[in-house]
């Protein structure tokens, strides 16, 4: 009966799994345990100026002679927005969150306005935002960087 206990108790504490009547041992992977850096404060602030020139150079390329059509708007948003995030990467700022945003649309008789919202610390995180138009369409650029601590 003590042997039977023992036996218990050792599976128990080496963390083996019961398995019907038989207890058997399931492999684990290593545990990896990461430091934490606790680097609450970027090296450097984000460059606005290069991030705002980025989205001036995708969108004035992108759309310098493009006419509004509203099936391929939403297409053509989603490449500039990858676009644009791909080089503000290049930039080369690991810890921050980029989120970018492109909004096209029709330029006669319209009237947008676009509000956002978000949680950030005024110290690090920050946006920068271009406005395009031509004769047939128009559209706004948005990138938004937050720190990651």
């Amino acid at each position: 009966m003590a042997k039977l206990m023992s036996q218990a108790v050792h599976n128990l504490m080496s963390g083996a799994k019961r398995s019907g009547s038989m207890a058997t041992t399931h492999s684990q992977q290593p545990h990896i345990q990461y430091e934490n850096t606790y680097k609450m404060e970027p090296d450097s602030r984000f460059p606005i100026k290069k991030a705002e020139n980025i989205i001036k150079e995708v969108l004035e390329r992108g759309l310098k002679d493009e006419k509004y059509d509203a099936k391929r708007s939403n297409l053509k948003a989603k490449e500039m927005a990858d676009s644009v995030k791909a080089k503000v990467k290049q930039l080369g700022f690991s810890r921050f969150k980029i989120i970018t945003l492109v909004t096209i649309g029709q330029a006669e008789r319209a009237s947008v306005n676009i509000v956002s919202e978000c949680v950030w610390n005024k110290s690090f995180d920050n946006f920068a935002e271009y406005k395009f138009k031509n004769e047939s369409l128009y559209a706004v650029g948005l990138v938004f960087v937050v720190y990651t601590e």
